[in-house]
């Protein structure tokens, strides 16, 4: 599987920009504030059907434009296909070869893709929104009953705050029923691909510390069973609150180095050294779910790691498929292709 053309038009600071990739390490180069990080925004777009700078698609538009339309070519299974999105400010869509669709969920799956970059920080530093929305995203990839439950979950979930804020109790066992259903679905299925995770994250951390650095994840479900039953239990609090307090959208995975929470006891070194392990954990995790080595991008190559950890980052880019980096002019980073970006425009 690989990514070999892509076409922006009206996209962040781009216009119209006609881009080729290699099967390899494609290297984008160029000063700061030039679209290096837009170009990456877009692929994971492609792949994931968001961005991972905002959760407004209005701000992926170009100064003064109507909309943004990506299109990518690629190859999977040997079979050229072909990939558009386009959002005009209120309707987005999406078209896979001959199929149209109006969600950007339908990109999930098609060109799966992991991306490493300085903002990750936010799984060991940040809220457990952060953590929650990295699991979900990561399984969702390769599992639509996952995407089902977690659509389904939600639903339920607007349905039964509606009525907590209205004060009202009246059919509320109804969408209580509907949340455990799927509860069960997303507790059960987060809790076996942290498992996989986990056993792929020990070695890897270890080799990009040089042995030092012993990671754990560990996943903290604010309810484990019984979930009509805790929130028949918590419904006179809830009513005063107005929403649910506890469910799958109030879990979290917490990070830990040699036991203790990496958040308070990590160096940022350690941080970047175990968030880099964290994504080649997923992308191995991806490759066995595929059968196939997913895309990956690496924002800011080797930011905040010192010598020995950029070293062990470099020696892994080989194993990988098709790699998307970027970094500043001069980096001095072993290629396939090279690509230089300035103010939007991309010179190869």
């Amino acid at each position: 599987m690989w990514l070999k053309r892509l076409f922006l038009h009206n996209f962040r600071n781009y216009e119209n920009a006609h881009v080729n990739f290699a099967p390899g390490i494609n290297v984008i180069e160029g000063e700061n504030g030039q679209g290096k990080t837009n170009l990456l925004e877009a692929i994971y777009l492609l792949s994931t059907g968001r961005s991972f700078r905002t959760a407004f698609l209005n701000d992926l538009i170009r100064h003064d434009a109507p909309g943004f339309f990506l299109e990518a070519e690629f190859e999977r299974d040997g079979i050229e296909q072909t990939l558009k999105i386009s959002f005009d400010g209120q309707t987005r869509k999406v078209q896979h070869n001959a199929t149209t669709y109006a969600n950007f969920s339908n990109l999930l799956g098609l060109l799966p893709s992991v991306l490493f970059a300085p903002h990750d920080v936010n799984l060991i530093s940040g809220a457990p929104a952060d953590r929650r929305r990295f699991i979900n995203l990561h399984i969702a990839q390769s599992d639509p009953l996952y995407v089902h439950h977690l659509l389904r979950f939600g639903k339920a979930l607007k349905q039964r705050n509606c009525l907590l804020k209205a004060g009202s109790k009246d059919g509320i066992e109804v969408w209580e029923a509907e949340m455990a259903l799927s509860a069960l679905v997303l507790v059960h299925k987060r809790n076996e691909a942290i498992d996989k995770l986990q056993k792929r994250l020990s070695p890897l951390a270890k080799e990009l510390s040089l042995e030092f650095d012993e990671f754990q994840l560990d996943y903290h479900p604010s309810i484990a069973s019984d979930f009509e039953g805790q929130w028949a239990h918590m419904r006179k609090r809830e009513l005063i609150v107005g929403s649910t307090q506890c469910g799958p959208h109030r879990d979290d995975l917490q990070i830990a180095l040699h036991g203790k929470k990496a958040k308070s006891f990590s160096s940022e070194g350690q941080k970047r050294s175990c968030l880099a392990a964290l994504r080649f954990a997923e992308w191995e995790v991806l490759r066995t779910r595929f059968e196939d080595k997913p895309l990956i991008g690496i924002d800011d190559f080797g930011v905040h790691l010192d010598s020995a950890r950029s070293k062990q980052l470099r020696n892994r880019l080989g194993s990988f498929g098709q790699v998307f980096l970027t970094t500043p002019k001069d980096a001095h980073i072993q290629s396939d292709h090279t690509l230089t970006i300035a103010d939007g425009v991309c010179l190869e």
